[in-house]
C-alpha cells in the first residue's frame, strides 16, 4: 500500500511540472522584449559571452551591473549551449525554470504536513496568481530570488522539524540563501532567517539556540557571495562599490541618488490583491455569505494552529515578516511581495476546502465567471486570429494589435490555446449543474490555467509585440553601413535604449559629455530622442557634420518619445 501511494505521489508531482512547464515556458518566445528591464537584464549576459568577462561585464559601452550575476550566469549558460545567442525564450527560461521549482517544492511539502488534497490547491493556486504568472515569464531576478527564498525558508523548516534543538546548521538552506543573495543581495538572506526565526521563537524553540544557529547559517551564506563582491570591487571599483551601497542600503534607507519606485504604505494593500487575482474575486464573493458563517472560519485557536499545525504556521510566519519587511523601505514594488505568494496561496486553499463544505454558492458564481470569461475570449480571439471580425474605424494601437493577432494566427500555439481552453471551459458549464463542490473547485482550477495559457500565447504578444522596438533595431541596422559605429544619447542617466541595444547585440555606446570631451567620434550613427535633440547638438562640438538621416515616428517603449537617427560626419562615409 505504501509503494502505490508513493508511486501516485511521484506521479502526480511529474503530472504537476509538466503543466507548470507548459504554463510557465511554452510560450515564453511569443513576446518580444516591448520594456526596459527585460533587455537590461539579458544583456548582461549578452556582455558575458561577448567579452569573456564572467564577473563584471560592461554594458552599452560604459554601464556595469548593478545586480549580483546569478540570472546573467544562467542566461548565459543557455546562451552558450545555443551557440553564443542570447534569445527572448532563453532570457525568460530561468524564471519560468524558478517558478516551476518553486511551486513543485511547495506542493511536496504541504503535501506530506497536510493533504494531497491541500497542496494540490495551494500548487494551482500560486501558478495561477496573476503575479506569480508575470515574474514567471519575465527576464527579470524577482522570481529566481523568490524560488531561492521559499526554498530556503522550507528547507531551513524542514531540517528543524528533523533535528529539533541540535546545534546541526541547515546546509541546504544556506546553499539557497547563498544563490539568494547572488541573485539580487542580503535580501536574500535576511528574509529567510527572519522567517525562520519567528516560527521557532512562536514554537517556544529557545531564543540562544535559534539566534546562534540562524546567525551562524545567515553569516555561512555570505561567504560565497563574498567571493563574487571582492572579484567585482577588484574590476569595478569605487563605481562598483557606490552602486552596491546604493542598491543595497541606500535603496532600504530611502537614500538613493534617483527616485526608485517611492510609494506608501498603502501599496502593498493594492498590489496584494491585484497580485494574487483571480482568487481575490473568489474572496470578495464569499464576503456576501461572511455574516451566514463567519463565527466557523474564525473559531480557529492560536494554540491549535501551534501545536497541531506548524505547517500553517510557517506561512503564517512567512506571509506576516515578508510583508511587514517591504513595508519599510520607501522603495515599493509588487514583486517584492513574491516569496509571500506560495505561503498566502495555502492559507486560500484551506479557506477553499473550508468553503466547499459549507456551501455550494460561492464556489459555483466563481465557476460561472471563470467559464465563461474562458468561454468568451477564445472565441473572440479565435474570429481575430484568422480575420473573421470586420474591420471598423479604430484606435492605431488596436488596429495594431488585430494585425498581431492576424500573424498569430498562422501559428499553432494561439489558435490551440484557445481552442482547448474553448473546449474545456464549456465542459465546466455542465459540470456546473450537476457536479458537487469538489469538482466545480477542480474544473475551475484547471480553466483558470488555460486561460493563462490563451493570455500568454495570444493577448500578451498581440498587446505587447507592437511596443517594442525591435522594428526600430531593425531599422537601424539596414541603415548602418558596415563598420560603422553605433551610438547612443540619452540626457537622463537612467535611461537608454535597451532594446535596441540587445537587438543589436550589444552594439551600442552611450555618448554623453564626458566621453566626448576625451575623445569625439569622428563618425557613427547616434539614436536620439526627439526631445533631447536640442540637448544633443549643444553636447557636440559645433564645427562636427551631422545630419539626420532617419526619422522614426512611433514612439520608444524605453524612451517615451519618438526618435532621431543622426550621422556624425556624413561627407566622410
Amino acid at each position: 500500500m505504501r509503494r502505490s501511494v508513493g508511486i501516485s505521489f511521484n506521479g502526480a508531482t511529474l503530472a504537476l511540472a509538466g503543466l507548470l512547464l507548459v504554463t510557465f515556458a511554452a510560450f515564453l518566445g511569443q513576446t518580444l522584449f516591448y520594456s526596459k528591464g527585460e533587455p537590461r537584464e539579458a544583456v548582461v549576459a549578452l556582455s558575458m559571452l561577448q567579452q569573456g568577462n564572467w564577473i563584471l561585464p560592461v554594458s552599452v559601452g560604459d554601464d556595469i551591473p548593478y545586480k549580483p550575476p546569478m540570472l546573467a550566469w544562467i542566461i548565459a549558460a543557455l546562451g552558450w549551449l545555443n551557440g553564443g545567442h542570447v534569445t527572448e525564450y532563453l532570457s525568460r527560461l530561468p524564471s519560468a525554470l524558478a517558478a516551476t521549482a518553486m511551486i513543485i517544492c511547495v506542493f511536496r511539502f504541504y503535501c506530506r504536513r497536510a493533504t494531497v488534497g491541500l497542496g494540490t490547491v495551494t500548487a494551482f493556486i500560486t501558478m495561477t496568481a496573476f503575479e506569480v504568472h508575470r515574474a514567471a515569464t519575465s527576464c527579470r531576478v524577482d522570481m529566481l530570488l523568490c524560488c531561492f527564498t521559499v526554498l530556503a525558508i522550507l528547507a531551513m523548516a524542514r531540517h528543524w522539524e528533523r533535528q529539533p534543538g541540535r546545534w546541526q546548521l541547515p546546509w541546504t538552506g544556506i546553499l539557497m540563501m547563498s544563490l539568494a543573495v547572488l541573485t539580487k543581495g542580503p535580501v536574500g538572506m535576511l528574509i529567510p532567517c527572519l522567517v525562520i526565526g519567528l516560527w521557532r521563537l512562536l514554537q517556544r524553540d529557545p531564543f540562544w539556540h535559534t539566534f546562534i544557529t540562524l546567525a551562524l547559517s545567515g553569516l555561512l551564506s555570505l561567504l560565497l557571495p563574498a567571493l563574487w563582491y571582492l572579484l567585482a570591487y577588484r574590476q569595478g571599483g569605487e563605481e562598483f562599490l557606490r552602486l552596491v551601497l546604493e542598491e543595497n542600503f541606500g535603496r532600504f534607507t530611502g537614500q538613493m541618488s534617483y527616485d526608485s519606485h517611492k510609494n506608501g504604505i498603502w501599496y502593498y494593500f493594492a498590489m496584494l490583491p491585484a497580485g494574487m487575482a483571480p482568487w481575490t474575486l473568489l474572496a470578495l464573493i464569499s464576503l456576501f455569505a461572511w455574516r451566514k458563517f463567519r463565527y466557523g472560519i474564525l473559531k480557529l485557536k492560536w494554540r491549535d494552529l501551534v501545536n497541531d499545525d506548524p505547517a500553517g504556521l510557517l506561512a503564517l510566519c512567512a506571509c506576516l515578516v515578508v510583508f511587514m519587511f517591504y513595508c519599510v523601505p520607501q522603495s515599493k514594488r509588487g514583486v517584492y511581495l513574491l516569496p509571500m505568494y506560495p505561503f498566502l496561496a495555502y492559507w486560500l486553499a484551506f479557506y477553499i476546502r473550508w468553503l466547499a463544505g459549507k456551501t455550494t454558492r460561492i464556489l459555483k458564481a466563481f465557476g460561472w465567471i471563470i467559464a465563461l470569461l474562458g468561454t468568451i475570449v477564445p472565441l473572440l480571439l479565435l474570429c481575430a486570429l484568422f480575420g473573421w471580425l470586420p474591420a471598423w474605424a479604430s484606435h492605431p494601437a488596436v488596429d495594431a494589435s488585430l494585425g498581431e493577432l492576424r500573424m498569430l494566427g498562422a501559428d499553432f500555439a494561439a489558435p490551440m490555446a484557445c481552442c482547448l481552453c474553448l473546449m474545456v471551459c464549456c465542459s465546466t458549464i455542465k459540470v456546473m449543474a450537476r457536479g458537487q463542490n469538489r469538482q466545480i473547485a477542480q474544473w475551475t482550477m484547471i480553466d483558470v490555467m488555460l486561460i493563462y495559457w490563451v493570455f500568454s500565447a495570444a493577448i500578451q504578444p498581440a498587446a505587447l509585440n507592437p511596443k517594442s522596438d525591435y522594428p526600430l533595431a531593425q531599422a537601424v541596422a539596414a541603415r548602418a553601413l558596415p563598420g560603422e559605429p553605433l551610438y547612443s544619447y540619452v540626457d537622463d542617466r537612467m535611461l537608454r535604449f535597451y532594446q535596441v541595444n540587445f537587438y543589436t547585440a550589444d552594439g551600442m555606446t552611450v555618448l554623453d559629455s564626458a566621453r566626448v570631451a576625451r575623445h569625439t567620434p569622428s563618425q557613427g550613427l547616434v539614436l536620439v530622442a526627439r526631445r533631447d535633440s536640442a540637448a544633443f547638438n549643444r553636447m557636440l562640438p559645433a564645427d562636427l557634420p551631422r545630419r539626420v538621416v532617419m526619422r522614426w515616428p512611433r514612439r520608444s517603449s524605453d524612451l517615451r518619445s519618438p526618435v532621431l537617427v543622426y550621422r556624425l560626419n556624413p561627407l566622410t562615409l
